[in-house]
């Protein structure tokens, strides 16, 4: 399967968990791109800018335009509106699939996503197609997660079946709710270099933002998960409330799935 829906959609609904996500994460993101030691004129793809907050980053870091690939139609009209503003110029945005959009051979210093690899069917196929827009010696950078850190603590009886759910949610599109460590061997299988890999786990108590976020999450997805086995629709009730009554409780602790930041690089030859 290389073609999937993704399964979080683009309704107004998603575009603000979206916007709360990335004030809570974007941090992580502007720390790899120190790493990276971004310049100016450097040649940039963003795969899945989303909201655009990151691709507004990455814009001013590289004192000019850069390019994406974005599916959704709504969120590529609000990038080109943010573009429009900080007078770096027009970026290309290909608004298709990423495996559907016409990349230029050799032409990026830098390719980066996040978020995006975890919903991808057949992820080696998509980075093949990265590696070759990549230039020789250009970085491929990818943040995603690496799920198996998540638990609510105190944690309900029915917490395993949810997790096992919520793997098999992003599996019925083809992805993989862990596929940030599988990254370095799938780097290699593509032809590329792993150089770096750095995890960020975040906790918090009820009331932090990584609560929040984790709630707006697995509450607004709760119904859905409850219609995949092990897990049931009464299974996702009894979560949903152990997870309201957590939130009453100040001693109440929410893990967050490890993001990893995993950097490969083209060969030079």
């Amino acid at each position: 399967m290389s073609r999937y829906r993704y399964l979080l959609g683009d309704s107004r609904g998603e575009a603000a968990r979206l916007r709360f996500q990335a004030r809570l994460w974007d941090p992580v993101s502007f720390a790899l791109f120190d790493r990276l030691k971004l310049k100016p004129r450097m040649k940039v793809l963003e795969i899945g800018p989303g909201q655009g907050s990151l691709h507004m980053e990455l814009r001013r870091r590289v004192k000019g335009p850069v390019d994406a690939v974005e599916r959704s139609a709504p969120f590529a009209a609000r990038l080109r509106r943010l573009c429009a503003r900080d007078g770096r110029g027009p970026g290309t945005i290909w608004e298709t699939d990423l495996l559907d959009a016409p990349l230029p051979r050799g032409k990026y210093d830098l390719i980066f996503a996040r978020w995006v690899f975890l919903f991808l069917p057949e992820p080696l196929k998509h980075l093949r197609k990265l590696a070759r827009a990549l230039k020789p010696g250009g970085r491929i950078a990818i943040q995603d997660y690496h799920r198996e850190s998540m638990r609510l603590y105190p944690t309900p009886p029915d917490w395993n079946e949810l997790f096992a759910a919520d793997v098999a949610f992003f599996k019925t599109q083809g992805g993989d709710a862990s596929i940030g460590g599988r990254l370095p061997e799938l780097y290699r299988d593509a032809g590329l270099i792993p150089v770096s890999a750095k995890a960020e786990l975040k906790t918090g108590f009820p009331g932090s933002d990584v609560w929040t976020w984790a709630s707006w999450y697995f509450l607004g997805v709760m119904p859905r998960l409850g219609k995949i086995k092990p897990f049931s629709p009464a299974a996702a009730r009894r979560v949903s409330a152990a997870w309201r009554a957590a939130a009453k409780r100040p001693e109440s602790l929410f893990v967050a799935p490890a993001v990893l930041d995993c950097v490969a690089r083209k060969p030079r030859r």
